[in-house]
């Protein structure tokens, strides 16, 4: 067994510095299964030791394991991919898997080759069955494992909170109504009524946070700006216009917030910031580092909400490259397999959810502060569309949330137009046959 480090330059991506970690020894049998990971610097380490106890098992199965800085992610696995030089094994995020599924670029799961008797096995092996799983399941068959499956909720900055006179539990907003009026109380502006403290603001800078938090509220209401199934459009709607009406207000009218401000997750940390709604269970150990007491709660939903969802769910996922050779895909199904069977050390090590069915009904996770409240989150929440062309969509749609709200534009003309815009992308996107 060996382990070692070096730098990785990929095609046409200007020397992307990597960590590759080699373990097992090449053998006769299913040969050398190549595993690349978005970097997650705690999970790293865990992934190197659960690697080299494979590696002592499964003798006749080489892993050379890859991990990409989290900025170059995404494009160095695209680029790779594109060229015929992809992995044969990658944690795939759910932004980018509708465009791998509509390339052809990953297989159905083998779930013999993983352990299970069949599809409908692995599906009972997660809490919530089939549904917990249909962010990894397209036209019934699963093409993936969760290495990371995620819903958001609302940190408390407890001393903030009390500083204001208000408790954290008692008189947390469960509505969006109740969120400005709870908002303004823990807002603390300058003698020149400059915010120096905001209670709570959305995350305006990444694009995908259109899906992950303004469509999701959109879902609340009964809309759905994107049709996954039909690659059509419906942001010229009432109910977009309610969410946009509410985001515009906050930065506007209420002045409590705004893309001016520095990011909401970095205000937390930093004690400006009362409330942060679009973090996971992942934050926690920050949060912690911090030093800051905090409480776990539901994010809030509209007091006319037709569907009982907090902001969207995502995830990461191992897949398989339909470009490996059989041998070597069985072979990658098995190491994904066993990466997902250790669902305690992932959350205690790297504060990472893999919602096996047995491990979420354990003392261990149902007498855990804080997870419950995520795991119940994550069963009412919508997954993000899983489209190809995710993020020329979301790019679109932060296009037209800003001309709005910065620019001042009229709401009609600007939904107007981004129907659109939208469905023309989603177009030229559409897988044939669907």
């Amino acid at each position: 067994m060996s382990y070692k480090a070096s730098k990785l330059p990929f095609l046409l991506v200007a020397l992307v510095a990597m960590l590759l970690v080699s373990v097992g020894v090449a053998a006769q049998g299913q040969g050398t299964v190549k595993l690349w990971m978005h970097e997650h610097p705690p999970r790293v380490p865990l992934d190197q030791e659960k690697l080299a106890q494979f590696a002592t098992d499964n003798p006749d199965i080489n892993v050379e394991y890859t991990v990409v800085p989290a900025p170059e992610w995404a494009t160095t696995l695209a680029t790779a991919m594109a060229s015929g030089a992809g992995p044969d094994l990658f944690n795939v995020d759910s932004f980018s898997i509708g465009d791998y599924f509509a390339q052809g670029n990953i297989v159905p799961m083998d779930a013999v080759a993983a352990g299970y008797a069949d599809q409908q096995a692995v599906y009972d092996s997660y809490a919530g069955g089939k549904d917990m799983l249909g962010g990894a399941t397209f036209n019934g068959q699963l093409y993936g494992l969760p290495t990371e499956w995620s819903a958001y909720a609302c940190y408390t900055n407890n001393a903030l909170w009390e500083a204001a006179g208000l408790d954290p539990n008692a008189d947390f907003p469960a509505t969006w109504e109740d969120m400005k009026t709870v908002a303004e109380k823990l807002t603390v502006r300058d003698a020149n009524g400059a915010i120096t403290q905001r209670g709570f603001d959305f995350r305006w800078g990444p694009s995908i946070f259109m899906f992950l938090s303004f469509n999701a509220m959109v879902q609340q209401l009964g809309g759905n700006m994107v049709d996954e199934a039909n690659y059509t459009a419906n942001i010229d709607t009432p109910e977009v216009r309610q969410v946009m009406q509410y985001w515009n207000d906050w930065a506007n009218t209420w002045k409590l917030g705004g893309a001016q401000y520095t990011d909401d997750r970095t205000d937390f940390l930093a004690g400006n910031l009362a409330m942060d709604c679009d973090v996971g269970s992942w934050f926690a150990p920050q949060a912690d580092d911090a030093g800051i007491k905090y409480t776990i709660h539901p994010v809030p939903r509209f007091a006319d909400a037709t569907h009982d969802n907090g902001f969207a769910s995502y995830g990461y996922m191992f897949t398989v490259n339909s470009q490996a050779s059989p041998e070597v895909q069985a072979a990658a199904w098995k190491v994904a397999a066993y990466m997902t069977s250790f669902p305690a050390d992932y959350l205690a090590t790297a504060g990472l959810l893999q919602p096996k069915k047995d491990f979420v009904e354990s003392d261990a996770f149902t007498q855990n502060p804080i997870m419950p409240v995520f795991l119940d989150e994550l069963g009412k929440d919508i997954f993000n569309p899983r489209i190809a062309g995710f993020n020329e969509v979301a790019d679109a749609l932060l296009r037209a949330r800003d001309r709005v709200i910065s620019g001042g534009e009229d709401m009609d003309t600007v939904l107007a137009d981004a129907q659109t815009e939208v469905s023309d992308i989603l177009a030229s996107h559409k897988p044939a046959g669907s």
